[in-house]
This record gives structure tokens, C-alpha cells and sequence, in this order.
């Protein structure tokens, strides 16, 4: 009697992605859509504003996840394993405009720079948007690095103990806000840095409220990375 071959399974797939690899299956499922085949490692890296070799990187992860098959002897050879993505792991996707950066130490002043943009789950980016890079480490407590960027919801008002991005005398930072009966306080989430007390001769805004940290790469304007 012949023995049956055994065959191995294939990877299992798993759930949860990465923003990056969200972003990565998001751009290969519109090209295929867009154009009936799948794209480059080139193309991808090009739409997502990053270098070939990251792609690359990102690609592998999603292989190993099981979410993409792909045969390396050909440059058009990534195909998506429709069956293996859950419906809610892939969302459509809206670019967030970096307008510049903002500190997490002492006020600094704001100044518009439309450095890049982001791509960002629609899901996550309701209403209108903006991103800022984080300098200074007065919220590391919070999770928010020196580096990292922001994603901020334009609007005018918080509850206490939300994240800000605020202007205090035409001077921008990001730090914790909260009501009190006689002033407005903004927390820094770092025990070397004291609460900043804004009176009521001061000039005090709120421009948004940090709804998103993320600390992927950007695709500048000048077609630099932040890596």
C-alpha cells in the first residue's frame, strides 16, 4: 500500500496588525483594485513614503502573518490571502497633514511647517485632523516620546484629564488639561516639570485633543523619511 503524502499546513493566520502593516495591505489592496494586478516593492515603498528595503521588511511581516503570499522570481508577485484577513482588520485609510512640531517640555512657539502626512485609520481621524512631532519629554509618562507624533482632532473644548495640544501666548505645547474652579491647569506627565498655571491675563487656546500617538516613519515634503 502506498503511503499518502502528508502535506503541511500553511501559516496560520494571525489577527492584529501593526499601523504599518495596516497601512502596507491598504496600499496593495487599491492597486490591485485601481489597476488589476498587484504592485511593486518600489510602488509600495513610493505611496507609503519610505525606503524599498523597509517595505520589504513590512512585507516579510505580513507573509510570516499569513495576510500575503509571495513568489520572489517575479517583480508583480504579491497576492492577498482574502480569506485569512478579518473584515475589520483592514479599514479605509485618510491622509493627516503634519503641520510641524509642538513641545512636551516648555511652550514653544507655533509655527505651521507642513512637513508631511500620515496615512491614518478613517476610523480614528473623524473630523478634521492634523499630526505634530513631539519634542521634549514632559509627557513620557503618558507614552508620549521625544520624536514621537501626535494625532490631534481640531477642537475647542476638553474634559479634565484629556491630552491638548494648547496656545498660551501664541507659544504651542501638549499637556494634560484640566478645569479648576479659579484657573485652567496644564499637567505635564513627567515629575521634572511643574504644572503650568494659566491666568486669566494670559492668552489661552485649546487647537485639539490628542486622539493617536504613532511612532512610524513620515513621508515629508521634501521626500525625506523619518525613520
Amino acid at each position: 500500500m502506498t503511503k499518502q503524502k502528508r502535506i503541511k499546513p500553511g501559516p496560520k493566520p494571525q489577527v492584529g496588525l501593526t499601523d504599518a502593516q495596516q497601512d502596507t495591505l491598504m496600499v496593495i489592496q487599491k492597486y490591485q483594485q485601481a489597476h488589476g494586478m498587484s504592485p511593486t516593492v518600489r510602488e509600495i515603498a513610493e505611496v507609503r513614503g519610505i525606503k524599498s528595503a523597509s517595505a520589504i521588511e513590512v512585507i516579510q511581516q505580513l507573509e510570516n502573518k499569513g495576510y500575503l503570499k509571495r513568489d520572489k522570481g517575479k517583480a508583480r508577485a504579491i497576492e492577498m490571502l482574502e480569506r485569512s484577513v478579518p473584515v475589520n482588520q483592514i479599514t479605509q485609510v485618510v491622509p493627516v497633514e503634519v503641520l510641524g512640531k509642538v513641545s512636551a517640555g516648555h511652550p514653544i512657539i507655533a509655527l505651521e511647517q507642513h512637513m508631511g502626512e500620515f496615512l491614518v485609520d478613517s476610523g480614528v481621524a473623524r473630523g478634521h485632523c492634523f499630526a505634530l512631532e513631539i519634542t521634549g519629554d514632559s509627557m513620557v509618562d503618558a507614552g508620549i516620546n521625544d520624536g514621537d507624533f501626535v494625532i490631534v482632532r481640531t477642537q475647542e473644548t476638553a474634559l479634565n484629564g484629556e491630552v491638548v495640544i494648547a496656545l498660551l501666548d501664541d507659544e504651542a505645547t501638549c499637556k494634560t488639561f484640566y478645569r479648576r474652579p479659579s484657573h485652567i491647569e496644564l499637567k505635564p506627565e513627567n515629575e521634572a516639570y511643574q504644572v503650568i498655571k494659566v491666568s486669566s491675563e494670559q492668552s489661552f487656546k485649546i487647537l485639539g485633543k490628542v486622539i493617536a500617538i504613532r511612532k512610524m516613519e513620515v513621508k515629508y515634503a521634501n521626500g525625506r523619511c523619518k525613520q
